[in-house]
């Protein structure tokens, strides 16, 4: 299933991006990816859409607490707290914008000379909660980070 394949492939890129660009090495390396009927996401989520021949809206989101300390790691030099939210809601969108165009090469789909195009992320603050349409596809990918936190990575249709 193609759906599982870019979660895989998107999970894995994010760790080593988080773990490794961004050197945060509190990043678990497991993940699991399950079917589900709702998603509860956290307070800043980035939302990019498939279209072409694959089709469906990829997702990350985190707490602000971990989208604050992913900005620390992404700039250099001091901020100010205003500041320091500002960015951690763009550096959101600029990770997932980053990690889903890396894989997409890898993706057995666009090996075989099929195309996809994506759109601009859009985010959103504060927690929201999207539920499956009938008949649809909803699939989640967590990822630990320290003991508290998690990164959420969603694909549905």
């Amino acid at each position: 299933m193609i759906e599982n394949e870019i979660l895989e492939k998107l999970s894995n890129r994010t760790i080593t991006y988080i773990r490794d660009d961004l050197e945060m090495v509190n990043i678990d390396n497991s993940f699991s990816i399950e079917e589900v009927e709702k998603i509860d996401y956290y307070d800043i989520t980035t939302f990019i859409s498939l279209s072409g021949n694959i089709g469906g809206i990829i997702g990350m989101s985190v707490s602000n607490k971990l989208a604050i300390e992913m900005v620390k790691n992404f700039i250099f030099g001091d901020m100010e707290d205003d500041e320091l939210k500002e960015m951690s809601i763009e550096n959101i969108s600029e990770t997932l914008n980053i990690t889903l165009g890396n894989i997409l090469p890898e993706l057995t789909t666009i090996k075989n000379g099929n195309k996809v195009e994506i759109s601009t992320p859009y985010t959103m603050h504060n927690s929201v909660t999207i539920t499956k349409k009938k008949n649809g596809i909803m699939l989640l990918s967590s990822i630990q980070y320290d003991n508290d936190d998690k990164v959420l990575l969603s694909y549905f249709r």
